[in-house]
């Protein structure tokens, strides 16, 4: 079977339509884009450094090659989730502030959330904060998902949007994160983290 090639006119006009629909498909997302809230922007090399607001960024687990860049970013506290690791060893002498709150993935409740959330508005005081898990996509997730609820005015559903499609590597496996943004009663939350 012999196959035609196109001629110049019908290449060209191919070109246009392509165009046209790339035209469409870009247009649609920008619509898409305007209607929801902002998520948080990459930011420098560090693992999936990400900036939330201009007091909170997100991340991955980090190490000393990273503090300069956590200080240029005028970080003054990291908030950590690890239940088994501690970032002593490398904020040790960077005078950056530690606070970690354990958290298991598989079990987070009311308790983990109000501690985070704590911690981060106490850190917020005196500037810059940057929380982090492991891979920066799950407990941080969540976390950061809580805190554009409570702090923001975002929905449970923009916020986990957010969480699961905003490119921080969310691992689906964990269904009780979506089921616990899902259930969280919003105003305890806000009234357990406010309580001095």
């Amino acid at each position: 079977m012999k196959h035609k090639i196109p001629s110049r006119r019908s290449a060209l006009v191919c070109l246009m339509l392509g165009a046209a629909a790339a035209s469409l498909s870009c247009a649609a997302t920008a619509q898409e884009v305007a209607g929801r809230p902002e998520w948080a922007v990459p930011v420098g090399s560090s693992p999936n450094l990400f900036r939330v607001t201009p007091t909170l960024y997100r991340s991955a687990q980090l190490s000393q090659a990273d503090v300069a860049q956590l200080k240029a970013l005028g970080i003054k506290n990291v908030v950590g989730l690890r239940a088994f690791h501690s970032d002593d060893d490398w904020l040790r002498k960077s005078g950056i502030k530690e606070t970690r709150i354990k958290i298991y993935t598989w079990a987070v409740d009311d308790d983990n959330v109000v501690a985070a959330l704590q911690a981060i508005r106490a850190a917020e005081k005196e500037g810059p904060v940057l929380l982090h898990c492991w891979h920066g996509a799950d407990r941080t997730g969540l976390v950061s998902a809580m805190y554009r609820i409570l702090y923001q005015g975002w929905s449970k559903a923009q916020a986990l949007d957010e969480l699961q499609n905003g490119g921080y590597g969310y691992h689906a496996m964990w269904k009780n994160i979506p089921v616990y943004l899902h259930d969280v009663d919003v105003e305890n939350i806000r009234q357990r983290v406010e309580r001095p």
